[in-house]
């Protein structure tokens, strides 16, 4: 099957847009544990319940919108991919499975476990991940990892 990539712009402006839709989710569990901003920054580093429960929740947060709606509802489009038709296939054109949306979301799913070490790590690996997007195959890291690449729908 003969599919056209999208293009570079397409999917950086629906990152963006998946992104915000985290930041909207991150901000509403700060505010359900009762976290402001100062508090998660001061907890960051010491044991607080909250702070686990937060986690917990980013962690079913990019669950659900990365891997469930995905993989079982919209047919490999996030929010943002949906917003802008377009959806992430297999190599090889087919539909995506719940493996493969896991295997693509792994950065995500692991910059969200609160941990002192991870986001420095986290920032290096999604700026390599975004770079990749200027090869000729415009596919990034984790494209690479689970095997998709992102076509117009």
């Amino acid at each position: 099957m003969d599919l056209e990539l999208s293009s570079r712009k397409r999917r950086f402006f629906a990152s963006w847009i998946d992104g915000m839709a985290s930041i909207a989710l991150s901000k509403i569990g700060l505010l359900l544990f009762g976290l402001t901003n100062e508090e998660f920054l001061k907890n960051y580093m010491f044991d607080s319940f909250s702070l686990f429960l937060y986690t917990i929740f980013l962690i079913v947060s990019i669950i659900v919108l990365d891997i469930v709606i995905p993989t079982y509802f919209w047919n490999g489009q996030t929010i943002g991919k949906k917003l802008l038709r377009i959806r992430v296939v297999t190599d090889e054109g087919e539909d995506v499975d719940i493996k493969i949306m896991t295997m693509r979301s792994i950065f995500l799913l692991v910059s969200g476990i609160k941990l002192p070490v991870i986001p420095e790590g986290m920032t290096v690996i999604h700026l390599v991940d975004s770079f990749m997007i200027f090869r000729k195959d415009r596919k990034t890291l984790h494209d690479h990892i689970a095997k998709t690449k992102v076509v117009y729908c």
